[in-house]
């Protein structure tokens, strides 16, 4: 399919074959490293940076050389309470599975929240010390949940500017249900950034594929401001792009 471009809200909109999201996304990546190397760069876990091919992407054109991840700086934005770093279920696992441990260039340590820390206010503190430390993200993944959830921030009433602990919603626990032996042992909480980061990084690429994400993205970019709908916060960042195939575009009405 040809891809196709628009401006909704704001916001840069590309409609592209979804085998294609993994080389459109890589795109996005080499071009910001390409102006700044030493970028602090945001990643995402869940189904789609593995499903659409796009931490499989980075591999390759790392092993190619056509991308560089010496002098850039890795950050996760949550991560699963109650379990430690080396639980195979946990996000620094996934990274470390699926990205980490296949780059040749990678040299600075990663971060990402510690979700088995005994005093979970002070590690929430110590990572929003460290988001400010690095200034922030330059650019950040992210995908987009059925709720409309983005990082583990789900809808609420308000929504903390910090990070923080936050209840998982029932149904985003029944997704992850199945990287558990039992649905009981599906962590209950995260610690996730809150909005404050979200704001602040300068760049943000969302990832929303599959005709079941048709009605959320048609929710979350062309409905209300919410934090009912935290991915519509979205709408008041300067600099988001967000990369759709065809189902997940049907409802937003770029032609």
């Amino acid at each position: 399919m040809e891809s196709r471009r628009g401006e909704v809200n704001g916001m840069k909109f590309e409609i592209v074959a979804a085998s294609e999201i993994g080389a459109r996304v890589a795109d996005l990546l080499a071009e910001q490293l390409r102006q700044k190397p030493e970028s602090v760069l945001g990643m995402t876990t869940g189904s789609s940076p593995i499903k659409y091919g796009i931490f499989q992407e980075w591999i390759r054109r790392e092993a190619e050389g056509e991308l560089d991840f010496a002098h850039a700086t890795f950050i996760n934005p949550d991560e699963w309470v109650g379990i430690d770093s080396e639980h195979p279920e946990s996000f620094q696992a996934f990274m470390n599975e699926h990205l980490f441990r296949h780059l040749r260039t990678k040299r600075k340590p990663s971060h990402i929240p510690n979700g088995a820390a005994e005093n979970l206010l002070d590690e929430c503190s110590r990572f929003e010390q460290l988001l400010r430390e690095l200034q922030y993200v330059d650019w950040q993944l992210m995908g987009l949940g059925l709720n409309g959830h983005i990082a583990f921030i789900e809808p609420a009433d308000s929504i903390p500017a910090s990070t923080y602990v936050a209840d998982i919603d029932e149904e985003n626990q029944l997704t992850r249900s199945s990287h558990f032996r039992t649905p009981q042992e599906v962590p209950k909480q995260s610690i996730t950034i809150g909005l404050e980061a979200v704001m602040k990084a300068r760049s943000i690429v969302l990832v929303a594929a599959g005709e079941n994400k048709a009605d959320i993205v048609a929710t979350a970019f062309r409905g209300p401001i919410t934090t009912r709908v935290p991915a519509s916060l979205l709408q008041l960042h300067p600099n988001v792009t967000v990369i759709l195939d065809e189902g997940s575009a049907k409802r937003i009405g770029i032609v």
